[in-house]
């Protein structure tokens, strides 16, 4: 483990406790840490480094579900899934939740595709470096 000094303005060392409290990290490293590995991912995002992460999807489920059309996107896009689940919530909700590998445009281009069908509710995409 390395270790260094930080120097904060006035101020900061308050507010980086209050993230500290409300984010539920057990000590102030814990958090630099959590800082500093999210910007590398946002680096390597930019740099275009094949990434890993998830695409959650929430659509309608029922007769007039977008399944077969999330299915069209999904088996264009089969290169990009390393697994996928789908939870039904209820008889109106079902939840799908993909993990991806591949360059950071591809996947944010795969999961732009799936927010935009018809039906779709709500839509993340999550991506971590591949470290």
């Amino acid at each position: 483990m390395d270790r260094f000094t930080l120097c904060l303005e006035d101020g900061l060392l308050e507010k980086l406790d209050g993230i500290v409290a409300e984010r539920g990290y057990p000590s102030r490293s814990q958090a630099m840490a959590d800082f500093i590995r999210r910007a590398i991912v946002k680096k390597e995002f930019r740099r275009g480094a094949s990434c890993v992460g998830t695409v959650s999807i929430m659509y309608a489920a029922g007769r007039k579900s977008p399944a077969a059309e999330l299915e069209d996107v999904l088996v264009a896009n089969s290169r990009l899934i390393v697994s996928q689940q789908t939870v039904f919530i209820n008889r109106k909700s079902a939840l799908l939740v993909i993990a991806v590998l591949g360059r950071p445009v591809e996947l944010q281009e795969f999961a732009d595709s799936l927010r935009a069908v018809k039906g779709v509710t709500h839509g993340s995409f999550s991506i971590v470096s591949d470290m």
